[in-house]
């Protein structure tokens, strides 16, 4: 039985798995490495590992085949795309084989076709051949006709160098071949283009530039020759000049505003900002001027000759014009300005310039004394007249209808002495009057502190302040030569001012109301008492101190000195004497 068993061929693996499968399968399919290694590797499992491989397997399976599904689903455009592209190629491929055919065909067509343009086309080329041999011989001729062209780049450009020599070079050609109409059309077409550049060389002159622009343009227009050399310096001047015009009125734009309507200080700092511009453009412009005239026409280091004469009284009459017209700018202007503060700072700036030109021998400081003396003159002046004006507006202003009890068809009054001399927020009835002794302390003390008494009077302490404003901006700018008549001004107003409290002193005696009984006797001595008060005050405190505040204050002289210059005006001695007369008389009433 053994023996039969031992007999009896066993059937192998890959034959038991083909015959339990429900599908034909062919056995050279489970022989194959890969069904083999995985039968191999099945031998090996033990019964766990092969009841779970089915599920494994399973699971493999529907792994794989998702991802087909998802590749499928994903990339078919790329699928689609390669299916065209292959039709494409195939049918690309066909039309290039018939092509290829049909240009095979076509080759002895063309080949006989360019035999036949060979042939006709030596007659043409024999035609070129003869042009280019012109062309050849045609440079020349070009050469000359281009150089009216060449020369207007060159002016252009500014490459004057250039341009003279392409002129030099037309005027050349010009003198070998009179008779050549050509060449001489050529030459006159340079002519008007040397000439455009004579035009836009002085217009350098015209402009804005500075010492290497102009001393190239003077050495183009020397090297020209169409001016000589004191031609040439007119023309440089007269340049120069023009456009310093033309700088100076653009300062113009710093008077804009003054119309007239606005304020006194306003207007003066606006002249005084338009004057500071003006000299410092007058400054730059005609500077520049002499140091470019010097150094291009009178300065000649590698000439043994000097310049002519006539260049340096070219210059001479240039700078001499240029001052005077600064000077005559000046007269006209600086009374407009008449604040001593600003006036010092323009005669400072106007100092400094003419100490600067004074190194080119242009020095005209002695010429500024005479003009700001005036404006100075002028300015202070004014205001001590404004200042008398004001005090003299003040005593002769009515009484408010407020203040003063009168009927509708009553005659206008003035203000009483009370409440002219005396402030609504007076602690006392009774004005202070100076004693000797505080006379003699006033008269020691300092000439630019007022006395305090003043205080005690409002319209003269505003007159004061008003003298006192004035004599500070002069401290600023005193020249001494406006000692005795600024004091003579001053005295003049003094004098005015005095004959305007006399007027009121004499028309508050008049007032009706200050002699019927409505006033009452009390009042009366009081009102007389506070005049009399303010004129002692006026004319021993007041006018003294004004004088000495202009002589010692701004001047420093004493004004007790054995000098006549601080003697007092005889209208204001006059007027003092009246006034005095007029108070004894009040006093003796």
């Amino acid at each position: 039985m053994d023996a039969a068993l031992r007999d009896t061929e066993l059937p192998t693996l890959p034959e038991l798995l083909a015959s339990s499968s429900k599908d034909v399968l062919d056995p050279s399919v489970l022989t194959s490495p890969a069904a083999s290694s995985y039968i191999s590797r099945l031998t090996s499992l033990s019964l766990q590992e092969l009841e779970a491989e089915p599920t494994e397997l399973a699971s493999s399976s529907a792994q794989l085949t998702n991802a087909l599904t998802t590749l499928c689903y994903t990339s078919y455009p790329t699928f689609l795309s390669l299916h065209a592209t292959t039709s494409t190629l195939s049918s690309s491929l066909d039309a290039l084989s018939s092509s290829l055919s049909s240009l095979v065909s076509a080759l002895p067509d063309m080949e006989s076709s360019a035999r036949t343009f060979a042939q006709d086309s030596r007659s043409l080329l024999a035609s070129r051949r003869k042009a280019a041999l012109v062309l050849e011989n045609h440079d020349k001729l070009h050469d000359v006709l281009s150089l009216p062209l060449l020369l207007e780049t060159s002016v252009r450009n500014h490459n004057y160098s250039d341009a003279l020599l392409l002129a030099q070079h037309a005027s050349t050609l010009a003198s070998r071949f009179p008779s050549n109409p050509l060449v001489q059309s050529v030459k006159a077409d340079c002519d008007a283009r040397v000439h455009s550049m004579l035009a836009q060389l002085l217009r350098v002159l015209h402009e804005q530039a500075k010492l290497p622009a102009l001393f190239r343009a003077v050495g183009f227009l020397r090297k020209m020759n169409v001016l000589s050399e004191q031609e040439l310096a007119l023309a440089f001047l007269s340049g120069r000049s023009a456009y310093l015009d033309g700088t100076l009125r653009a300062v113009e734009v710093e008077k804009k505003g003054i119309d007239g309507e606005g304020s006194v200080e306003r207007e003066r700092e606006t002249y005084a900002r338009y004057l500071k511009r003006y000299v410092d453009a007058w400054r730059e412009g005609v500077h520049d001027v002499v140091t470019q005239y010097t150094t291009i026409f009178l300065d000649r280091p590698n000439s043994a000759e000097p310049p002519p004469s006539e260049l340096h009284l070219l210059l001479t009459t240039f700078t001499t014009l240029r001052v005077q017209q600064l000077l005559d700018l000046l007269r006209e202007t600086l009374p407009l300005v008449a604040d001593p503060s600003l006036l010092s700072s323009l005669l400072t700036q106007l100092t400094y310039c003419a100490t600067s030109f004074a190194r080119v021998g242009l020095d005209f400081r002695a010429a500024l004394g005479p003009l700001f003396v005036s404006a100075v003159y002028r300015g202070v002046t004014h205001e001590f007249e404004v200042a008398t004006d004001a005090w003299s507006k003040a005593l002769e202003a009515e009484e408010t209808s407020t203040s003063r009890a009168r009927t509708r068809s009553g005659p206008s009054a003035r203000r009483k002495p009370s409440q002219l001399f005396l402030s609504s927020t007076a602690t006392t009835t009774q004005p202070p009057v100076p004693t000797p002794s505080q006379l003699a302390l006033i008269a020691s003390a300092a000439p630019n502190v007022p006395p305090p008494i003043l205080a005690s009077y409002p319209p003269l302490a505003v007159y004061t302040n008003a003298l006192l404003t004035a004599l500070n901006g002069l401290r600023l700018l005193a020249p001494a030569s406006l000692l005795h008549d600024l004091l003579s001004a001053l005295d003049s107003g003094l004098a005015r001012a005095t004959s305007s409290l006399l007027v009121y002193m004499r028309a508050i005696v008049e007032e009706p109301s200050h002699s019927t009984a409505s006033a009452s006797a009390e009042e009366t001595k009081r009102e007389d008492d506070i005049a009399r008060a303010a004129g002692t005050v006026y004319m021993k405190v007041f006018v003294p101190f004004v004088r000495r505040a202009l002589v010692e204050g701004v001047y420093g002289v004493r004004a007790d000195g054995a000098q006549g210059q601080v003697e007092m005006g005889e209208e204001l001695k006059r007027a003092l004497e009246d006034l005095g007369r007029r108070l004894e008389d009040g006093a003796q009433e």
